[in-house]
């Protein structure tokens, strides 16, 4: 079984698109979603529905939880805040009905798919500081978590009660314990402005870690016609 594994799309149509081009001939059986599927962008309705049509399994990242409940707004990012705001006015009760269905994590040939740390992931907790990614997989019971929420890629590996962040973007999932941050599809924030995904082959037992470009000039542009802060457009270009 092949598994395009993606994050943080943030309502990024351009970036969603490009992915799923790339991710055509690559003979995926599956996609899973973990997180964010809004916030940001300026295409939630129709990065909602591309999502839908493909059947991917979304989980919920903290920017879909406000939206379904506003009184959560001060929770997120201050620039966050009004392109969600102005998102659930783009979205019918169909999307919010959506988003309700996701859970908080999906389990799935023993590995675990969250946006934050699998252990507590209602308590969105970013895996950035290596003790949360060591508390992380010293607790947690599945050989392998796929997690998004940093925008930032990254592998971690567990070996004899050492975590060790690897510089490779492949490996194969052995006898150790594995982390892997899938980075964001929509709003990339480690210098590299392209969608970030990641395909784990179960039968093979690999991960990779991918890029590639969109065309980003159009979702800014998307955005300056809303009339939303300039740097939420100006952002996209440097990966920030």
């Amino acid at each position: 079984m092949r598994v395009g594994i993606l994050s943080d799309i943030h309502g990024n149509l351009e970036a969603l698109e490009s992915v799923l081009i790339a991710l055509d001939p690559k003979r995926i059986d599956q996609i899973i979603v973990v997180g964010d599927l809004v916030g940001y962008g300026p295409d939630p309705v129709a990065t909602l529905y591309r999502l839908r049509e493909t059947d991917a399994v979304c989980v919920l990242g903290n920017h879909d939880h406000v939206l379904v409940d506003l009184s959560r707004s001060n929770e997120i990012n201050c620039l966050a805040r009004p392109t969600l705001l102005d998102s659930r006015e783009m979205v019918s009760d169909d999307e919010l009905d959506y988003i309700r269905t996701f859970a908080y994590r999906h389990v799935e040939q023993d590995g675990v798919f969250s946006h934050a740390n699998p252990l507590k992931p209602e308590e969105w907790q970013h895996l950035y500081l290596l003790h949360h990614v060591e508390w992380c997989l010293q607790d947690m019971t599945w050989r392998v978590a796929f997690v998004g929420h940093t925008h930032h890629t990254a592998i971690y590996c567990q070996m004899e009660g050492q975590v060790v962040p690897l510089t490779s973007s492949a490996v194969a999932i052995g006898r150790h314990q594995y982390l892997v941050n899938v980075g964001s599809v929509g709003q990339p924030r480690d210098g590299d402005n392209r969608a970030a995904y990641a395909i784990w082959d179960t039968d093979s037992e690999h991960v990779e870690l991918h890029r590639v470009e969109y065309p980003l000039h159009r979702t800014q542009q998307k955005i300056t016609e809303l009339g939303w802060p300039d740097y939420v457009a100006e952002r996209l270009a440097r990966g920030e």
